[in-house]
């Protein structure tokens, strides 16, 4: 939803937010097969009643990530742990016990430090550091998350040798059996003294969910350990509307009613530099594919260069006035922004200049925008959705009818395979009044699937989906933050 809409009919609200719940090894496992309903997952640690050793799966598979990182060592020059530790690069700090821990599989390090060991590793022999564009650099980062979640899932299993109580078991079948079902299950309240939630974003692994709130502040939750991960990010002097993490996970972007834009290092939780000023109140961000750019939205919208994060630099001009919805940009530099008359127009992001004609399929304002992650395929929202292929300009189906009364919020998944849209009255100033509700299809043939209740209370003011594609995350006006498994779409 793009808040300037929505800013004077819902500023006096705020209230508490939960805990956030997110699918333990078991769950994952299960949940892969079914599809049709989509559930609020209570938080449960049990394992099914499996005996494990102390070591168990983490620690078999710590110890082969340490061997092919000796292999790795071993193909490009085999340096010592002190050349490894002095080829780091500037700003970070490789020891030379850190990496023996690494390469002996004695311990886990965070992910920036194990990938700057990888990079400095992948290019030894060729004088120089690998870069995060490196394409070997994809497939170690999903083996460190691997890793770590096996060390979250073993962390919330019983002692070694202990098994777990039958008792426990049956509960899990209940839990189960209602998932299946498609039953509702709520997600115990907590922190109740944040505001309301106003933007959220997942990290590019998962692991972490951020939060802008009332209360002038952010805050990161830890998605797999259900807690918040360390304390609220203070620093903007008002409402937070907006939060976006960098492609590599390193940069937090926030923006605020205070009329700026902030970058955090996710890792040290500190500010970067010195704010950077928008047009008016920051309602979305968008960082580029590369993470070498920032665009900043505001009542237009501004690009800042981040080639040095720690000296971003604005372009000349600010560009694409009068906006009604936050836009979206594709990995190629595709910008799309929504106006009012229902119209939808592209422009060649780097450039700054309009692509074409603007697309018109709506009679109101366009409130929603959601870009297909293969970039062919465009939705515009309004009273109803409209699909685009954006390889014609042409639209491409009948338009798709929503449950509320005007498209607030909408995101594909990340494989492409649900569209999800959030619908409601967008203009009441009553917060109990509006009626949000879920929509869901299926983007292989534009079926929409069975939706749970949306539960919250009042305007649902953000939401986005996890790089699993199967966590949808909601938040609202009342304070509570949802979690929510969705089925899985069919392709092909």
């Amino acid at each position: 939803m793009h808040r300037a809409l929505d800013r004077r009919a819902l500023a006096p609200f705020s209230s508490p937010l939960p805990k956030t719940a997110v699918l333990c090894d078991d769950l994952q496992k299960l949940l892969s097969n079914l599809d049709g309903w989509s559930e609020e997952l209570l938080p449960y640690t049990s394992n099914g009643g499996d005996v494990r050793t102390t070591g168990g799966d983490f620690g078999r598979e710590l110890q082969q990530a340490a061997a092919e990182l000796r292999t790795l060592r071993a193909r490009h020059g085999d340096p010592t742990l002190e050349q490894i530790a002095a080829r780091a690069p500037q700003g970070q700090r490789l020891s030379p016990s850190g990496i023996s821990a690494a390469l002996r599989g004695h311990s886990l390090p965070s992910r920036d430090y194990y990938l700057t060991l990888v990079r400095v590793l992948l290019a030894y022999d060729a004088n120089k550091i690998a870069s995060l564009q490196h394409p070997a650099i994809p497939e170690w980062r999903d083996r460190w998350q691997q890793l770590s979640l096996l060390r979250h899932a073993q962390g919330n299993r019983a002692p070694a040798a202990l098994p777990i109580s039958r008792h426990d078991v049956l509960s899990e079948q209940v839990v189960l059996a209602a998932l299946r079902r498609g039953d509702h299950v709520q997600l115990p309240p907590t922190a109740t003294d944040l505001g309301g939630v106003w933007a959220m974003a997942f990290s590019p692994d998962g692991h972490l969910l951020a939060t802008g709130h009332g209360a002038k502040t952010v805050q990161l939750w830890d998605t797999v350990e259900q807690r918040r991960a360390g304390p609220a990010l203070f620093g903007h002097t008002d409402r937070v509307l907006s939060v976006a993490f960098s492609p590599d996970g390193r940069l937090l972007a926030t923006g605020s009613e205070d009329g700026t834009a902030r970058l955090w290092n996710v890792d040290s939780r500190t500010l970067v530099t010195e704010p950077l000023d928008s047009a008016g109140f920051v309602d979305s961000l968008l960082f580029t594919a590369d993470g070498q750019s920032l665009y900043v939205i505001g009542r237009s919208i501004r690009r800042w260069e981040l080639t040095d994060p720690h000296r971003p630099r604005k372009t000349e001009k600010h560009f694409a006035n009068s906006l009604t919805s936050a836009p979206v940009l594709s990995s190629d530099g595709l910008l799309v922004t929504g106006h009012a008359g229902g119209l939808a127009q592209l422009w060649d992001a780097r450039e700054q200049k309009r692509i074409d004609t603007p697309l018109r399929g709506h009679a109101s304002d366009v409130t929603a925008l959601a870009l297909a992650p293969s970039g062919d395929v465009l939705a515009t929202g309004s009273e109803d959705i409209q699909l685009w292929d954006l390889r014609t300009h042409q639209m491409m189906h009948e338009p798709l009818p929503c449950s509320g009364d005007t498209v607030t919020e909408m995101a594909f998944s990340q494989d492409g395979h649900l569209l999800v849209a959030i619908s409601g009255d967008r203009v009441s100033r009553e917060p109990e009044e509006p009626d949000f509700s879920f929509n869901i299809w299926d983007t292989t043939t534009w079926t929409e699937l069975p939706s749970p209740q949306i539960g919250h209370s009042g305007h649902v003011t953000a939401s986005a989906f996890s790089p699993d594609s199967r966590l949808f995350a909601t938040g609202g006006i009342d304070g509570l933050l949802r979690i929510r498994t969705l089925p899985t779409g069919k392709a092909g």
